[in-house]
């Protein structure tokens, strides 16, 4: 019985969080059932980029960029081609973002360790500055594609806030689910023995090259697709949304959550994003202050986790001697 109960408790405590948040919009306004879905957006993003950065240990600063690509796709298909099909607006991004990371990963992986850092900021930026020269990116005399609008599903829906907060919802749980799916295969266990030792794996016959390729594909393209969701949501794309101060905020929300960790990146998104937004509520001019010094603090913390653990056991194995005395 207790066994029973111990298997359980896992998938019953998932499903009880989804349905809290599921039922969420009803204890909202409308501004924060916007919030709300902004902030399950970017942590899908995160989660997407966790797949390079904590599975295969590829420290890219370029999905910005490819959540970007996600954006662009759709915003450009839906506003000068006229196409409302979420179903095909949908399956572009995700074809746009794949081949767009197909690209960043044939030419990043020549490169390793902080040139290959260097290599995917260096994309990143090439592919914001596109965005922010090239005419053909830009609507209503801006600079950026704007007039994006809520989708057609074709199953008779009308949007508000509360039900496209679902929606994301859902996608999110079926995001993470096949993420989840993707870490716990034998694929994930491939890609994290890349990580871990490369000459190890390429001896025993793995092409570490396609592997770390393949993470980098997997990661792009679930970001694509997070970026046409907050196209949708936001109502335009930028190059704001692409470049290097995006980028790190990714990272940012990756690391905060526990870069490798089972759900962390995913919350590690939400909390950066609630916290972006308050900061501009509380001091818009220092909000990007108070973000840099979260990201500091969280770096160092990140460098000496293993130390202050250890510090952590400590203090209550002493405590644990000091009751028993």
């Amino acid at each position: 019985m207790t066994t029973t109960w111990e298997r359980l408790r896992r998938p019953l405590a998932v499903v009880v969080v989804i349905a809290g948040a599921f039922l969420l919009p009803f204890l909202l306004t409308t501004q924060q059932q916007s919030l709300a879905t902004r902030a399950l957006i970017f942590g899908m993003a995160a989660a997407s980029l966790d797949l390079a950065y904590g599975q295969a240990g590829l420290y890219s600063l370029g999905n910005a960029a490819l959540f970007g690509v996600g954006g662009y796709t759709v915003g450009i298909l839906m506003v000068r081609n006229g196409i409302e099909s979420f179903w095909i607006l949908i399956a572009a991004a995700i074809v746009g973002a794949a081949l767009a990371s197909a690209v960043f990963g044939l030419i990043a992986l020549r490169a390793r360790g902080l040139y290959f850092i260097l290599v995917t900021l260096a994309l990143g930026q090439m592919v914001a500055n596109i965005a922010q020269q090239w005419s053909f990116l830009k609507t209503s005399y801006s600079e950026s594609v704007t007039g994006i609008y809520l989708p057609a599903l074709g199953l008779g829906e009308k949007w508000t806030n509360g039900t496209f907060y679902q929606f994301v919802l859902v996608i999110a749980v079926l995001m993470m689910f096949v993420i989840r799916r993707i870490v716990t295969s034998p694929l994930g266990s491939a890609i994290r023995g890349t990580r871990e030792n490369e000459v190890r794996m390429a001896v025993l016959g793995y092409n570490v090259w396609r592997y770390r390729l393949t993470a980098l594909v997997l990661s792009g393209t679930l970001t694509g697709v997070a970026g046409a969701l907050f196209a949708f949501q936001a109502g335009l794309i930028a190059p704001t949304n692409l470049g290097v101060a995006a980028s790190g905020l990714l990272v940012l929300m990756v690391i905060i959550g526990g870069s490798g960790t089972r759900y962390g990146a995913f919350i590690g998104g939400i909390i950066v994003t609630l916290l972006t937004y308050y900061a501009s509520q509380w001091n818009e001019q220092r909000a990007p202050l108070i973000i840099g010094v979260i990201f500091v603090v969280t770096a160092l913390l990140n460098r000496y986790r293993g130390r202050l653990a250890e510090a952590v056991r400590g203090m209550r194995h002493r405590e644990v001697s000091d009751a028993a005395a």
